[in-house]
């Protein structure tokens, strides 16, 4: 069903739906039943269907709701004045803080990463994350914060598939890092991993 033939009452009730399929996933491990999560919403499985068209598209639709809350979150309060450094900091801190409060996170990235209808929202998400990365390198180097020389997307693509492998292990660990620890270690990397250059070494500009 499309977004925008929803009614008012549509639309609490299509939440309802993803907020008890979210539960679903969280509880039994990423495995589902549609029967279980129509009981959950308490509505009948056929106006499931009419909404998402098949479980697969049910699952699909949180993991898109998933991944539009995670960039709505990390991007907020995106302050331009700032310069890269603390702007890029300040989003390795929301957003190792919203995967570790999401109780989904690890299944979206493990479990559910596995499945079929799944794999075209991670790619449109992928893309954009690496889009961002690399317009937020792009700004690095106009400001002398990042060696010109660098590609800004593969360098994007580059830290964006590394966040997404070390998330995934911590959240996945017996014993997590500590939030504070993870952010710690993936900043240093960022740093590395954009040859950043301190203030007191940018070359001087002229004009």
């Amino acid at each position: 069903m499309s977004d925008q033939t929803l009614t008012r009452r549509g639309e609490a009730t299509r939440t309802r739906l993803l907020e008890a399929a979210m539960d679903e996933l969280v509880e039994r491990d990423g495995a589902l039943e549609v029967a279980s999560v129509a009981a959950r919403a308490d509505v009948s499985v056929g106006l499931l269907y009419r909404y998402f068209g098949s479980k697969a598209g049910l699952v699909a639709a949180v993991v898109a709701d998933f991944y539009d809350r995670s960039l709505k979150e990390i991007g907020e309060g995106d302050d331009r004045a700032l310069d890269w450094a603390a702007r890029e900091r300040r989003r390795t801190e929301r957003s190792v803080a919203f995967y570790y409060r999401e109780p989904l996170a690890p299944i979206v990235l493990t479990l559910l990463a596995r499945e079929g209808d799944v794999a075209a929202v991670e790619a449109r998400f992928i893309t954009k994350l690496v889009d961002n990365a690399a317009r937020s390198v792009q700004r690095g180097q106009r400001q002398g914060e990042i060696p010109a020389d660098l590609d800004p997307r593969m360098i994007g693509a580059m830290l964006i598939g590394a966040f997404r492998v070390s998330i995934a292990e911590a959240l996945t660990r017996n014993r997590r890092p500590t939030q504070s620890a993870l952010t710690e270690e993936m900043w240093h990397f960022v740093v590395a991993g954009v040859r950043f250059i301190p203030e007191d070494e940018r070359p001087a500009t002229t004009g």
